[in-house]
């Protein structure tokens, strides 16, 4: 499809910081907004209730709007759990009541629980949602296999996140610190395993005493510092705020080993990036983690909520620096194979084909 078609994909993400709309300014800045001719619409911002009703109805007029001109040639919903699954479900009905096909794109880490925690009749209508959409794109197999479970008749594709190749040459030399530094980036909150991170981290430091902790991201800050220092460790451990643009850039660059030890996830795109500057990880058996890293040669896996496992793999990366650059090198040319622009966006413009 090129600019000059008259008809638009209208694409439905919410405004606020994270995964999802991360994945979606990727698309806008890797070109997929031009050759689709792709109308970003967000129901969903950061604010008081207020702020967020108002949003949601004004967008939803404008999509309205444009289905009534016939100026929509296919939407593509990017939902999670709870209120953003709702929201997008209904944008999907009305798109499909028009006759316009329809994407609708899982990014939800805690989808499980939100659909457990239902009542019958709600979990019926979850499955009817899912099953009545044109295509729904997961992110991994084991959430395509959940899907399939809770609603068979539905029409699903796997599209991995991605990630654009950063330019190695502007690498950091990580090998002139003097400190070992540990990044975590994401929402601060147990969900992330910060409240695992941080008792491990000292258990590590008791070890490893040179070590030093990034943590970059917003949420439960204040509760986090509460922890560091009941710990004793807040001369080790920097609180840097929500991390983006240059400056996530240049921390990457300088991390030596990132960790996530998240309870939920979909497929985090943090991951992606630390793996793409070759940066080894730690991260847990949840989600598509296992599906792009592979433990013991991209990066260290363990159980979540495993304090134990989480310290002795803070320390025996910290110890080996060699074993960093076999992981981070193994890392990045996995990214490359399986998770770059190259690979996955190709995959999601042969979905628009084949629905437009």
């Amino acid at each position: 499809m090129t600019t000059q078609t008259k008809k638009h994909v209208i694409m439905i993400c919410t405004a606020a910081r994270g995964g999802m709309r991360s994945v979606v300014e990727a698309y806008q800045t890797d070109g997929l907004f031009e050759r689709w001719n792709v109308i970003l619409l967000s129901p969903h911002v950061e604010g008081t209730i207020l702020v967020r009703l108002f949003t949601a109805l004004k967008t939803f007029l404008i999509f309205i709007g444009l289905l009534l001109r016939r100026r929509v040639s296919l939407v593509h919903c990017h939902a999670a759990m709870k209120g953003s699954f709702w929201r997008k479900s209904l944008f999907a009905l009305v798109a499909k009541m028009s006759g316009v096909p329809v994407v609708f794109h899982l990014h939800g880490s805690e989808m499980k629980t939100f659909v457990e925690r239902q009542p019958k009749m709600l979990q019926r209508l979850i499955s009817r949602v899912l099953e009545s959409q044109s295509v729904v794109v997961v992110l991994s197999e084991s959430w395509r296999d959940y899907v399939r479970l809770i609603a068979p008749q539905a029409t699903i594709q796997i599209l991995s996140n991605y990630v654009r190749l950063p330019d190695l040459s502007n690498k950091s030399d990580r090998s002139n610190q003097t400190d070992i530094e540990f990044l975590f980036l994401g929402v601060i909150g147990k969900r992330k395993g910060i409240y695992d991170l941080l008792p491990a981290f000292k258990t590590a430091l008791s070890v490893v005493p040179e070590l030093k902790l990034i943590i970059g991201g917003n949420g439960e800050v204040e509760r986090a510092r509460e922890v560091v220092a009941e710990l004793g460790i807040a001369d080790r451990v920097i609180f840097a705020g929500w991390i983006n643009g240059e400056e996530k850039i240049r921390r990457l660059q300088q991390a030596q080993i990132y960790v996530l030890p998240s309870h939920n996830e979909g497929l985090p795109v943090s991951l992606l990036e630390a793996m793409s500057w070759q940066v080894p990880v730690i991260s847990t058996r949840v989600g598509g983690i296992p599906e792009l890293v592979r433990d013991n040669v991209d990066g260290i896996l363990i159980n979540a909520g495993d304090q134990n496992a989480l310290s002795a793999a803070l320390i025996r990366l910290a110890q080996h620096a060699d074993l960093r650059s076999t992981m981070g090198t193994a890392g990045r040319l996995q990214v490359e194979r399986k998770f770059s622009m190259d690979v996955v966006l190709p995959q999601l413009e042969s979905i628009y084909s084949g629905l437009v």
